[in-house]
């Protein structure tokens, strides 16, 4: 049965799930940012609550991660944590988007000689892909960004439905993104790397495209970034925000790195998406309670091995 396709019943769910969510939109646009993080902590809470299934997908993933090195009681808090955060990423994603500028400058720190290494990497003008992951709130950096002259565009998967796709786009545009829906033409990224745009790519999720270690694992993944930047001979730029214990968000560059083309375009793409899944990795182990756990991340890694833990 094809779980997408158009029924009376669904039809309707779709619609009001796209009520419920002006609804919140609009509530949170007046709400202090405070107050709508404490809701998006309990609408993390309560997804936790109706997701077992989820949570335990977190658990395991803690210990393919992990394993011994944490105890069950640090794998319980880091999971919890995860839904949490992601209930504010929500909140946040909504009210930086109709946020006054001298407030995101207000709420934003950034390494002013990580940011000049960014600029000089800028200078070549064959624009750069960020690579990113589901970490901290990746949506909001371009608050930042896009006011000091950089064009932002992300790549993004559509919703199943059209509506809530078109309500979420408006919301990541006034954001400073431009999005650009997967399955369309590459042209456009192309087109966007010779602006000397920054090409957006969140690449941490479940895929088959290439499998190459991750957390010490054979992982599937994604190949996109590589290839792109193999074409467009493109630098990758890591790049994340992460949310401080002061309130404040910290605009973090994890480096870059240029893949240069050997002739091999298989090993080059599996040495590129090493590289990813390596400063992804590193940049997980310093905020774990900031990451998606509750992805099913080694979905489709057959040979992924899930440690007998102990503690």
């Amino acid at each position: 049965m094809n779980k997408g396709k158009s029924t009376p019943a669904k039809d309707f769910g779709r619609a009001v799930g796209r009520v419920i969510l002006r609804i919140l939109i609009a509530i949170i646009r007046v709400l202090p940012l405070s107050v709508g993080l404490a809701i998006g902590r309990g609408l993390g809470k309560i997804m936790l609550a109706l997701s077992k299934k989820r949570y335990n997908v977190a658990i395991q993933n803690l210990k393919i991660a992990f394993g011994d090195t944490i105890t069950s009681a640090e794998r319980d808090r880091i999971a919890r944590a995860s839904f949490e955060h992601f209930g504010m990423f929500a909140i946040e994603v909504i009210k930086f988007s109709t946020m006054p500028q001298a407030e995101v400058e207000r709420r934003f720190d950034a390494d002013p000689e990580e940011f000049a290494a960014f600029e000089e990497l800028m200078k070549r003008e064959k624009g750069c892909i960020c690579v990113t992951g589901h970490l901290g709130n990746f949506e909001v950096a371009g608050r930042w960004i896009v006011p000091r002259g950089y064009k932002v565009i992300a790549l993004a998967r559509e919703a199943r439905d059209k509506g809530t796709t078109k309500l979420m786009m408006s919301v990541r545009e006034r954001n400073g993104v431009k999005v650009l829906n997967l399955g369309r033409s590459m042209k456009p990224i192309f087109a966007g790397l010779k602006e000397n745009a920054l090409i957006a790519i969140v690449c941490d999720q479940n895929a088959a495209d290439v499998f190459v270690p991750f957390f010490g694992q054979p992982t599937g993944t994604v190949d996109g970034p590589a290839k792109i930047a193999l074409r467009a001979e493109a630098p990758m730029i890591f790049f994340y925000c992460v949310r401080q214990p002061n309130g404040r968000y910290k605009l973090q560059s994890h480096g870059y790195y240029d893949l240069v083309s050997t002739g091999d375009a298989e090993a080059d793409v599996k040495r590129g998406m090493t590289e990813v899944n390596n400063r992804i990795e590193e940049i997980i182990r310093l905020y774990p309670e900031q990451w998606l756990w509750f992805h099913d991340r080694w979905k489709s890694s057959p040979d992924v091995v899930v440690p007998e833990t102990t503690r």
